[in-house]
């Protein structure tokens, strides 16, 4: 192939992912809203009016609207543009790295993982309609595309993951009384587990601690909550019997909990770690027998 086919190759593959980074957007955004993400079209978050198709392309239209809404001017959180450049350069780089089957196998772990992570953002809870029909689609993608990894790794990953989390939720709650992770991080790993086997297992357990050690460190010190910054108007209509909404799991108050209390979603960091591996995965397997 020529440089010129190979580069107008690379380039469909970014689009391609991000294109389904857009869509990835739409996920985190409505499946906690209990929205349907077939219809309407997309909207702005705040006036709720439709986005003008020729503003919907991935990454240009959001430049071009300079991250605000067309109609009403309303901040559009710079995440739509990350996730979409983000998934679009993973793309390329799994294309280029991997086989076929292989690279579209991560990709879809990639693209799952920043949907879980945006949503347990927001809200602290990880949706089971991505997670347990992803602990499927990786036992499967893991036996047929994924050669590294096999059947074999991926059920003693999926294993690994999610019972090693159950059994330190369930002593958390045996010791201190009160739930310290959410199932939702068990079927996460789960999954991961399921996609990339135990050693990925191990891999994200590790780095996923550090980075939500520094990550649960950053956030409390800038005295995060985990509330999506446009649901504050919708938050009395979807609270029960007028009560406050609070989008995440438990009655926790956040006020005066102090830095360590900081209830901070280890979902995002497990999906950064579990992303690492995904993507160098051979690198890293070189690197640690080197």
């Amino acid at each position: 192939m020529t440089d010129s086919g190979a580069w107008l190759l690379n380039i469909i593959v970014f689009l391609f992912g991000a294109s389904v980074g857009s869509f990835v957007n739409v996920v985190a955004y409505r499946v906690p809203r209990d929205i349907s993400i077939v219809r309407p079209g997309s909207f702005c978050p705040h006036c709720r009016r439709p986005v003008p198709p020729w503003f919907n392309v991935p990454v240009l239209g959001y430049i071009l609207l300079r991250g605000k809404c067309l109609r009403c001017g309303g901040w559009i959180a710079p995440r739509y543009l990350i996730t979409e450049l983000a998934l679009g350069l993973i793309a390329v780089h799994l294309y280029l790295g991997f086989t076929l089957p292989d690279a579209i196998a991560r990709f879809a772990l990639c693209a799952a993982l920043f949907a879980v992570s945006w949503v347990d953002l927001d809200w602290r809870i990880i949706p089971d309609v991505i997670s347990l029909p992803g602990i499927a689609v990786g036992v499967a993608a893991a036996a047929l595309a994924m050669p590294d990894i096999g059947w074999k790794d991926s059920l003693s990953g999926m294993a690994l993951g999610g019972g090693l989390f159950f059994a330190i939720g369930e002593a958390y709650r045996w010791l201190r009384g009160k739930e310290g992770m959410g199932m939702g991080d068990v079927k996460l790993l789960a999954m991961i587990g399921a996609f990339l086997g135990w050693q990925g297992v191990i891999f994200t357990i590790f780095v996923g601690s550090i980075l939500g050690a520094i990550g649960g460190v950053i956030l409390g010190l800038l005295d995060w909550q985990p509330r999506a910054p446009e649901l504050d108007a919708e938050a009395s209509a979807m609270a029960p019997d007028g009560e406050d909404a609070q989008y995440y799991e438990g009655e926790a108050d956040y006020t005066g909990e102090g830095l360590l209390q900081t209830p901070v979603p280890f979902g995002p960091f497990l999906s950064v770690a579990a992303g690492i591996f995904a993507l160098f995965q051979p690198h890293l397997v070189r690197w640690y027998l080197s």
